[in-house]
């Protein structure tokens, strides 16, 4: 299994954000000065859809994700029961480097991606079989908030990188914070 591993080399806490290609595979609340944490980059994660169909919420079951998939949102008949069901399908992607999000039903879509429970992205569709995409890939883009201050991004194709966020103690950018791939 691979890992990134982010450290934290400053006197603040660090929140850190991972993304593979488009999508948010870590969003990490705060890395104490000094710790470390390692974020599987290849992990397994949960599409739920969501929609609001005349003024009731409805829910989709979630279905695993770990790769390029297609995911369609629809409104079903289920004519012996005489009542319409919304459900989630899962498709092969007709990219190998995204996951695609669609819909059927005329009310607009949330699919939501979480690990573990937490929603870490969403994605909103609001024409019927429009698709909207988000790239996946080799390349992880990392950043971080720490103080208050933004870093720019890093980004590193290797799945087993260490990142460092460290104090940037040059002269000309004191009291900013810099992110270190090694």
């Amino acid at each position: 299994m691979s890992n990134l591993t982010l450290c934290n080399n400053t006197s603040y806490i660090a929140q850190y954000v991972v993304l593979n290609g488009e999508q948010v595979i870590a969003r990490i609340p705060g890395i104490g000065p000094g710790a470390q944490m390692q974020i599987p980059t290849n992990d397994t994660y949960q599409v739920t859809a969501t929609a609001v169909i005349n003024g009731n919420t409805y829910i989709s079951a979630p279905l695993d994700v770990n790769g390029p998939t297609s995911f369609l949102a629809q409104v079903v008949q289920v004519q012996a029961q005489g009542t319409y069901e919304f459900n989630l399908v899962e498709l092969p992607s007709s990219n190998p480097n995204q996951l695609q999000f669609q819909k059927t039903c005329l009310s607009s879509v949330t699919f939501t991606i979480s690990k573990n429970g937490a929603p870490l992205q969403t994605v909103v569709v609001n024409n019927a079989f429009e698709i909207q995409t988000l790239t996946i890939g080799d390349t992880f883009y990392i950043y971080a908030v720490i103080n208050g201050v933004t870093t720019d991004t890093t980004t590193t194709t290797n799945p087993n990188a260490v990142i460092a966020a460290n104090t940037d103690t040059s002269t000309l950018e004191f009291g900013y914070f810099t992110l270190d791939v090694g």
